[in-house]
């Protein structure tokens, strides 16, 4: 979606695993003024590809907002073929996905048959040049949120075609990536915000708890490197 005048779009995410809850769910939001959903894969109950083709038509169909899909098989148990997701890109309010197929052949698979228009945004934050190099659209990624210009620097390099820019800069980023996700996601993460005082406290709500002092000495090394 286009940024008008410094506006960044918000997505909000509106998914679970009762169809009939999401749509309870946009109606009530209905009202709210925001540009899109990101709808997450339905979780716990593991449905087949028909029941996910049929879920997420019936979203598409009770709202007009753009939808991304957020397709994260090791977290949902479930994972949305490429060939089921080609024909939900078919109708016109779906219009990208958030790809954490967690396999790269799948990925790049998605890349090749996409339709014009459809958006690729990889959620694999260890892939993102990767999935750049092979035509993906950015990235939705954690990392991001630390040294976030080095990750806006790439994608520049990469829209530039500066594709050995874009190799240096993350080069910088790619051994702290693993790092932030060698503990439960977002423990590593508030860390490193709360280092860099952009948020007061790095605690999370249980049953998350806090980094490890091994993991934080290695984050706060990685870090300095990463913005040095």
């Amino acid at each position: 979606m286009r940024v008008v005048a410094g506006r960044v779009p918000v997505f909000v995410g509106i998914g679970g695993n009762a169809t009939h809850k999401v749509l309870r769910a946009l109606k009530r939001l209905h009202r709210h003024r925001f540009d899109g959903i990101v709808s997450v894969c339905p979780y716990y109950n593991r449905p087949p590809q028909e029941g996910l083709l049929a879920h997420f038509t019936a979203i598409a169909q009770a709202t007009e907002r753009p939808i991304l899909i957020y397709n994260i098989p090791y977290r949902t148990s479930v994972n949305l073929a490429n060939d089921t997701l080609l024909r939900l890109a078919e109708l016109p309010n779906i219009v990208g996905v958030k790809d954490s197929s967690g396999s790269l052949a799948q990925s790049l698979d998605l890349l090749r048959r996409r339709p014009e228009g459809f958006a690729v945004m990889t959620g694999e934050d260890a892939l993102f040049y990767t999935m750049l190099a092979h035509g993906a659209d950015g990235g939705i990624l954690a990392s991001a949120h630390v040294a976030t210009d080095r990750f806006v620097a790439v994608h520049g390099r990469m829209t530039a075609d500066d594709h050995h820019a874009a190799r240096a800069i993350w080069s910088t980023l790619e051994p702290m990536v693993p790092l932030l996700f060698s503990e439960a996601n977002p423990i590593p993460i508030k860390h490193c915000l709360w280092r860099e005082r952009l948020i007061a406290s790095a605690e999370c709500r249980l049953p998350l708890t806090r980094i490890s002092p091994a993991l934080a000495d290695a984050l706060d090394r990685a870090l300095k490197d990463a913005i040095r």
